[in-house]
């Protein structure tokens, strides 16, 4: 059962309406010409199967590159390569993850593994947090048999790093039954984090109208669905991970905007944070220079 809700599939488009026979005096150039009009669903399904193919050209998590590659894809794009040409002055290398609404989760998931691989001294810490997210969860009102699966793919992995290496850690984070398990744990960590502080968060939704448990049914929980700021602050809190995002847009100068989240005020500048990179709809993990 787990493997087959795992593997993501583009969503197939619906099959378009069967043409209606027109009026017998239709001329032979209208009967050529006509098209049959599509349903905004049906739209929807064929522009989304297309983003899905080209998302799955590129790896759940790629090699490590030169940063360089970021100005070779923004050297027709000025106020983005005047950026990144800034960039390169504190960072040398990132590394790609799929675009697939699952980004940030993927991203954020891998840094922190890496990071616990590079630094022994905190991977105990680690993995009792992340033993921890099953009460978070209990607590936030998930069935144990939602999330155990996703639980125990996500903590043996966790395990494995001590006598692991980089290059297992990528294999295994290609593969996607257990990449998708993790990201899935995440989700619900984050989403449980938001419900148990729905006091603190609601009144940051962009919709008045809508509760917090429908937004984190609708924007957290649903497998493809992008982050912003409210699962990123509730995801370092819930783990205790900070994480700096920095931003490329189009705006003038070669400022790259840095939005720090630290999971308390006390903690903060006491450790390095994951770094991301974040351009319009996308996350990817960003390294320093050493």
């Amino acid at each position: 059962m787990l493997k087959g809700f795992l593997r993501h599939k583009s969503i197939q488009p619906l099959t378009p309406p069967s043409p209606t026979l027109r009026a017998s005096n239709m001329t032979s150039q209208e009967q050529n010409d006509w098209q049959p009009e599509l349903t905004d669903e049906q739209i929807l399904a064929f522009e989304q199967k297309i983003k899905d193919e080209e998302a799955e050209k590129i790896p759940l998590v790629c090699q490590k590159e030169s940063i360089d590659a970021l100005e070779k894809e923004f050297q027709d794009n000025k106020p983005f390569l005047e950026k990144v040409q800034k960039l390169k002055e504190t960072n040398d290398e990132l590394r790609k993850c799929r675009g697939d609404g699952n980004c940030f989760f993927r991203a954020f998931a891998f840094a922190w593994f890496e990071s616990l691989m590079r630094n022994p001294h905190i991977f105990k810490a680690g993995v009792e947090k992340l033993k921890s997210t099953t009460e978070l969860l209990l607590s936030g009102g998930f069935q144990e048999l939602a999330f155990e699966d996703f639980y125990d793919v996500t903590l043996n992995q966790l395990e494995q790093i001590p006598d692991s290496d980089p290059d297992l850690l990528l294999v295994n984070f290609q593969t996607e039954e257990i990449s998708n398990s993790i990201v899935m744990h995440l989700r619900f960590v984050t989403s449980a984090y938001l419900k148990i502080h729905s006091a603190e968060y609601e009144p940051f939704l962009i919709v008045e109208s809508i509760s917090i448990d429908q937004f984190c049914a609708q924007e957290v929980e649903a497998f493809g669905r992008e982050s912003d700021h409210l699962q990123i602050t509730a995801l370092t809190k819930a783990l205790d991970v900070p994480v700096e995002v920095l931003y490329l847009d189009g705006s003038s100068g070669d400022h790259v905007a840095v939005h720090e989240f630290w999971p308390d005020e006390a903690s903060k500048g006491s450790r390095k944070a994951l770094q991301l990179i974040y351009r319009p709809g996308h996350y990817d993990i960003l390294y320093r220079k050493e």
